[in-house]
C-alpha cells in the first residue's frame, strides 16, 4: 500500500491526494512529460491511467499548487486539533457523514475522509462535488483523452479518431467508437492539450 500512495499521491504524508483524478496542473504536468517520451514506453503510460478508474469524479482546475493546497488544509486542521492520526480520525467519526468539507484560500472546497489502508498517509482528500473551480470527468473518457493525446505526440502526428480507437481498442481495452460519439473526447483533449502546452 505504500508503494500505491507514493505512485498516485501528489502530496506528502500525511495527506494523501490523487494528483491524477483531482489535480488539473498535476495531470497536464504529467501528460507533458510522457508526450516527450518515446513510443515505447507508452504501456508504461497506460498502466498509471488505471487510476483513473471509470466512474465520474471530480478535478480542481484552480491555481494553486498539490503543496499549496495541503499547506492550506493542514493549517486548517492543526487549529482544530485534528491534525494528528488519532485526533484525525476522532474528528471525522464526529461528523454524520464520516467526512467534513473544508474551503481553502482560492474558495475551492475539499473533502477530507480517513485513510484507513495506510499508515502515514491517513488524510484522504479530493474536490467537493460542485465546488468552485472543478470541473466533472469521466474515468475512461479522460483515459481515451489523454492517451491519444500522447501517442499523437510520441508520433508527432494529429490525434484523429484511427488513432482514438488504435489506441483505446490496443492499450486500454475499450471499444471502437464513432465520429460523433468521439465529439466529447475530442473536446476534452484539446482542453488538456492546451492546459498542457501540447499540439492537438
Amino acid at each position: 500500500m505504500e508503494t500505491m500512495v507514493k505512485t498516485i499521491s501528489c502530496t506528502n504524508p500525511p495527506i494523501m491526494l490523487n494528483g491524477w483524478k483531482h489535480h488539473l496542473g498535476f495531470l497536464a504536468g504529467a501528460v507533458r512529460k510522457w508526450a516527450a517520451k518515446p513510443e515505447q514506453l507508452f504501456p508504461l503510460f497506460v498502466a498509471k491511467t488505471k487510476t483513473l478508474g471509470e466512474s465520474q469524479f471530480d478535478i480542481y482546475s484552480g491555481g494553486m499548487t498539490p503543496d499549496e493546497i495541503a499547506h492550506d488544509i493542514v493549517n486548517t486542521l492543526l487549529g482544530f486539533k485534528a491534525y494528528e492520526k488519532e485526533d484525525y480520525f476522532r474528528w471525522i467519526d464526529s461528523s454524520n457523514q464520516l467526512f467534513w468539507q473544508i474551503t481553502v484560500s482560492d474558495g475551492s472546497e475539499w473533502i477530507l475522509r480517513k485513510n484507513e489502508d495506510h499508515d502515514s498517509a491517513y488524510i484522504h482528500l479530493h474536490p467537493a462535488h460542485h465546488s468552485r473551480l472543478t470541473c466533472r470527468m469521466k474515468g475512461n473518457h479522460l483515459r481515451t483523452a489523454i492517451s491519444t493525446l500522447i501517442m499523437a505526440n510520441m508520433r508527432n502526428e494529429k490525434p484523429g479518431l484511427p488513432l482514438m480507437n488504435e489506441v483505446r481498442q490496443n492499450y486500454l481495452g475499450l471499444s471502437k467508437i464513432s465520429k460523433p460519439m468521439a465529439r466529447e473526447i475530442f473536446s476534452t483533449l484539446t482542453f488538456i492539450a492546451k492546459e498542457a502546452g501540447l499540439p492537438s
